[in-house]
């Protein structure tokens, strides 16, 4: 993995951390509510995954396709 490699994961990771906090506060505060959950926390824990990773390949996909692209190692 090289830096730029990195770097988008790390992007990544915030974006799915934050989108776990929002699932997460928005299911709390329909529990407060209404007194049941409205996410189950299986599809929390997907969706968080699922944006970081997607994310994560969107921008190395994205870096690729760029003009002046040099592979690691090359």
């Amino acid at each position: 993995m090289n830096k730029k490699e990195s770097l988008n994961w790390k992007k990544a990771a915030i974006l799915g951390f934050y989108t776990f906090l929002l699932l997460l506060t928005v299911n709390y505060i329909f529990y407060l509510r209404m007194d049941k959950g409205l996410i189950s926390s299986r599809s929390i824990f997907w969706s968080g995954l699922v944006v970081a990773f997607g994310y994560d390949a969107l921008l190395n996909i994205k870096d690729k396709i760029k003009p002046g692209y040099k592979a690691p190692g090359s």
